[in-house]
C-alpha cells in the first residue's frame, strides 16, 4: 500500500477519529487546530455520546438508522483497537413517561411503528420493567426497550485520542481558522509545518460550526447538558423520558455518573447554561429515580453543534480535498460510518448506493 500523506483541520470528534483511522490504515497526518489536545472547546466534548439509530430515526429522517446502525456496528471494533479502554455500555435505551405525559408516550410508539416496525422494540410491563431496570420501578409502570442502542464516555475518548495523536500526528495549534483556500491553506501549511499544500494528498476540513463561511446553511444548534455523580443511582441502561416540550435522554458513565441532556436550540449562542434549563434538567433527574437529590453537579456546559438544512451530514469535494460536516446533535452516532466513507473515497473506492445522497461534488 502506498502511503499517503494528509492534512487535518480542526480536532474535534470528527478530526480526531478521521485522523487516527488514517493512521491506522498506515498514513501521514498532521493536524492543524484552534482547539488545544484535550479537545474541551468541541461540542464533541459536551455529549450525552449515545449511540441510537432506533431511537433518534423515530423523529428523524429515514437514513438516520442506516448510518447509526453503520456506526454501531463499527465503535465496538475500534474502541478495541485503540491501547488505552473506553467506557461503551451497550445494554440499549429504555423509553418512559409520568403518568401525566403517557400521550407523548403513546405518539411516541405510533411513530416507532410507522417508521422501523413494531419489531424495533419490545414493550415492557410494570413487572418486566423492574427485572430490566428495577430502580426504575418506582416511579414507571411500563417502558419501550430497544435493544440495540449504546453510548459511551466521549471524555475519556477525547483523551485517549489526544494522547494517541499527540504521539502520532505533527499537531499545531492556531487561530481559529474563519475561510479556507488553496491560497489560505497553503500560507498554514507553510507557516505551521514548512511544508507546501502539494506535499498532502488532500486536505480534510473538520472545523464543525467553524467553517459557517464556507458551507451554505451551515448553522449552530446550541445544546445544554449537566454531568452528575450519584452513588445512590445504578442504572444500566440509557433513558429517554418523554415530555411535552423537549425529549430528554439520560446516558451512564462509569462510577454512578451520568450525564443528562434536553435542549435542541436553534442558536448558535455559546454562553453557560441557563438557569432555567439548569432547573428543568435537574427536575427531570429528579423525578426519574429520587436517587439523584443526593446527586453531585460536576459539571454544566453548553456548546452548538454543526448543522445543515436536514440536519444530515455532507462529504463535500473540494479541490484541495473534502469538507467532512453538518453531523448536528449526532456527531457519535454518525461519526464512524461518514468517517469510513471519508477514507475510502480517499483511497479512490467508495459504496456509490449508500452513501451518494450524503456526497456533493467538486464546486
Amino acid at each position: 500500500m502506498v502511503m499517503n500523506r494528509y492534512l487535518v483541520i480542526g480536532s474535534g470528534l470528527i478530526g480526531r477519529l478521521l485522523s487516527w483511522r488514517l493512521i491506522q490504515a498506515g498514513h501521514e497526518v498532521d493536524i492543524l487546530s484552534s482547539d488545544d489536545r484535550l479537545g474541551s472547546d468541541s461540542a464533541g466534548y459536551v455529549a450525552a455520546a449515545m449511540i441510537a439509530p432506533s431511537t433518534e430515526a423515530i423523529s428523524a429522517e429515514p437514513q438516520v438508522k442506516v448510518l447509526g446502525e453503520r456506526s454501531l456496528a463499527l465503535w465496538p471494533k475500534w474502541l478495541e483497537a485503540l491501547p488505552e479502554p473506553v467506557f461503551y455500555q451497550a445494554n440499549g435505551t429504555l423509553v418512559v413517561a409520568h403518568s401525566g405525559d403517557k400521550a407523548e408516550l403513546q405518539r411516541y410508539q405510533r411513530r416507532a411503528q410507522h417508521v422501523l416496525g413494531a419489531q424495533s422494540y419490545s414493550h415492557l410491563t410494570a413487572a418486566t420493567l423492574a427485572e430490566r431496570e428495577p430502580e426504575l420501578a418506582d416511579n414507571f409502570d411500563e417502558a419501550m426497550c430497544f435493544e440495540r442502542e449504546a453510548c459511551m464516555d466521549n471524555k475519556q475518548l477525547f483523551q485517549v485520542l489526544g494522547r494517541v495523536l499527540g504521539q502520532a500526528c505533527d499537531w499545531q495549534q492556531c487561530e481559529p481558522i474563519a475561510r479556507l483556500s488553496e491560497m489560505v491553506i497553503a500560507s498554514l501549511t507553510q507557516q505551521y509545518f514548512s511544508q507546501l499544500l502539494e506535499t498532502y494528498d488532500a486536505v480534510i476540513d473538520c472545523r464543525g460550526t467553524g467553517a459557517k463561511q464556507d458551507l451554505n446553511q451551515l448553522r449552530g444548534v446550541r445544546g445544554e447538558i449537566i454531568r452528575v455523580r450519584a452513588p445512590d443511582v445504578s442504572l444500566k441502561h440509557a433513558i429517554r423520558l418523554m415530555h411535552p416540550r423537549y425529549p430528554l435522554y439520560l446516558a451512564p458513565r462509569p462510577n454512578h455518573e451520568y450525564v443528562l441532556g434536553a435542549t435542541v436550540l436553534e442558536s448558535d449562542d455559546r454562553s453557560a447554561i441557563s438557569v432555567r434549563s439548569g432547573l428543568e434538567l435537574m427536575s427531570a433527574l429528579y423525578s426519574l429515580h429520587k436517587g439523584f437529590g443526593e446527586a453531585r453537579v460536576i459539571e454544566m456546559a453548553a456548546h452548538c453543534r454543526p448543522a445543515l438544512a436536514n440536519n444530515m451530514p455532507i462529504i463535500k469535494r473540494q479541490s484541495w480535498g473534502y469538507q467532512l460536516n453538518g453531523f448536528y446533535r449526532h456527531g457519535y452516532l454518525f461519526g464512524p460510518a461518514m468517517i469510513e466513507e471519508c477514507v475510502n473515497r480517499l483511497m479512490g473506492h467508495t459504496d456509490q448506493l449508500q452513501f451518494e445522497q450524503y456526497y456533493d461534488g467538486e464546486e
